[in-house]
């Protein structure tokens, strides 16, 4: 019989040994390069004096560009919840299992997300008024009008604007409702309708709960898209942050500072959306 010696265990009375992590070269080399870049780009705007650092504190707390800062934000935020509300109800078509109503989902989100949305913009507020030059709504058998006024007086570039970037996101938000709905399992319907759960309490306490944990972020994505595309309703005379910035630079001709001055202000609406997407994915976590 043979004793192990302590010798014959490398485990026991050896030298512990020194880890080297395998340095990786490439992704320091491609960081030096991307500064160099900065350094660069920094170097021939500050060369050429492309900006006026005191026009820029002149006009970033101003009256009018915050005017047009709250405009830009009022505006998409009021468009997210009227197409959150356009897209769930599309994307109830879109599974309802009725070919009409599939077709008819499947129709109007091909068409508002396969057109560019500055045309969507300028067909509410040019043609519209032009098909229905009237709004006139009263109650069936009475005499009593409700609304009586021209359409060009209704749409304005607001209400332009507001009906054109709802209805555009609405399609997008379809396609993120509807699926967060198809992720949940099937297993889950079959069972809650075994124990004689309705279709609607179905999708309120089974499939909506679970699916919100999937659409959350895609529209935290989306409302930070939808903040930076209000600078499309500059395009039909509405008052938002790029338009009086536009303004205010084709009377002094200080265009580099008043860009910077927008986009300074559109990267506080997107700090502001990202928060508000953080908070609600901590409400509604993935797993």
């Amino acid at each position: 019989m043979t004793l192990a010696t302590p010798s014959d265990n490398p485990a026991v009375g050896a030298t512990p040994r020194r880890v080297v992590h395998r340095r990786h070269w490439g992704p320091w080399i491609f960081a030096a390069l991307v500064l160099l870049a900065l350094a660069l780009l920094l170097q021939a705007a500050i060369r050429a004096k492309v900006m006026d650092l005191s026009i820029v504190g002149e006009y970033l707390f101003s009256r009018l560009v915050l005017e047009g800062a709250i405009n830009s934000l009022m505006l998409g935020t009021t468009a997210l919840f009227l197409a959150a509300g356009v897209g769930l109800v599309a994307a109830l078509m879109r599974v309802s299992g009725n070919p009409i109503l599939t077709a008819f989902s499947s129709t109007y989100v091909y068409l508002f997300r396969g057109t560019p949305m500055l045309i969507q913009l300028i067909f509410w507020f040019n043609a519209f008024p032009i098909m229905f030059p009237q709004l006139h709504i009263a109650i069936p058998f009475t005499n009593w009008v409700l609304v009586d006024a021209q359409m060009t007086q209704v749409i304005t570039p607001h209400v332009a604007a507001l009906i054109g970037l709802s209805l555009a996101e609405g399609a997008y938000m379809a396609e993120i409702i509807r699926g967060g709905f198809l992720a949940v399992d099937n297993g889950q319907r079959d069972a809650a309708r075994a124990i004689g759960m309705s279709q609607g309490l179905l999708m309120r306490k089974v499939v909506i709960p679970q699916a919100a944990r999937i659409i959350v972020p895609a529209a935290g994505n989306q409302y930070i898209l939808l903040l930076k595309s209000t600078s499309l309703a500059s395009a039909i005379g509405y008052l938002e942050l790029l338009r009086i910035s536009t303004d205010i630079y084709a009377a002094n001709f200080h265009v580099v500072e008043l860009l910077a001055v927008a986009g300074f202000w559109y990267l506080v609406m997107t700090a502001f959306a990202t928060v508000l997407q953080t908070a609600l994915e901590k409400l509604f976590p993935h797993r």
